[in-house]
């Protein structure tokens, strides 16, 4: 009867614990608007290993409230048993077997997810980004024309291709999710739908140099016919 009441009580302020949470991360989002068709990928792995860890959170927790206050020492002298090797080594291996699943599921789950990012490598615009310390530049192969500021076009999968004239720069829109890096030497293609219009800005998320702090861009999402009118300006 009375492990029967300590499993009620676990799970009565695990429970509450999870509850809580939850209502945390509701009002409290973790990430910022999803602005692209691959954040859905990127925030669903996200989700899933924010669900695994709360859950296992919130029971660890709860445990350790209903020792704190059921075997709580009733004399300062009082000492609790000593022993030096578990009377029941099925715990141990319970909690190795239960973290491996685990952690081979969100593995899983990431790779599924990854493998959903890059298994369409077709675009319908390609798009040169061009990074030096401490600017970006973008040039359109199909308008044949280039600028500072990177022009995508609403629901149409942008093929960026990637490279750097000096070090190591990452091409990073946190409303996009997806980061990477553009490396000297190389030309690394990534796939990006934006589903939102609106201005955001591009970051550099690798540590480049002194300004890389200031090593910004504005990425302006349009509609056909404003992309098209603004692919035709001069730059």
């Amino acid at each position: 009867m009375k492990n029967k009441s300590a499993v009620a009580v676990i799970a009565a302020l695990s429970a509450l614990i999870s509850g809580g949470l939850y209502l945390l991360f509701t009002r409290f989002p973790t990430m910022p608007l999803a602005a692209s068709a691959q954040a859905a990928h990127v925030d669903s792995a996200w989700n899933g290993l924010l669900i695994v860890e709360g859950v296992i959170y919130a029971l660890v927790m709860g445990f350790l409230l209903y020792c704190v206050f059921a075997f709580r020492a009733k004399d300062r002298r009082e000492q609790g048993e000593k022993f030096d090797r578990s009377r029941g080594r099925f715990v141990e291996v319970g909690w190795l077997a239960v973290s491996i699943a685990l952690t081979l599921s969100l593995a899983a789950l990431g790779a599924h997810e990854l493998r959903e990012l890059i298994k369409d490598p077709t675009a319908d615009i390609d798009i040169e980004v061009r990074a030096s310390q401490f600017s970006w530049e973008f040039y359109y192969p199909q308008f044949k024309t280039y600028g500072a500021k990177l022009y995508m076009e609403k629901g149409k999968r942008h093929r960026l291709i990637l490279s750097s004239k000096d070090v190591v720069h990452a091409f990073w829109v946190p409303e996009f999710r997806i980061k990477q890096d553009a490396v000297p030497g190389k030309a690394i293609p990534m796939i990006l739908t934006p589903t939102k219009l609106g201005e955001y800005t591009l970051l550099c998320n690798q540590l480049c140099g002194r300004d890389h702090y200031n090593m910004l861009a504005t990425v302006e999402v349009l509609e056909h016919e404003d992309f098209e009118s603004n692919m035709k300006a001069e730059f």
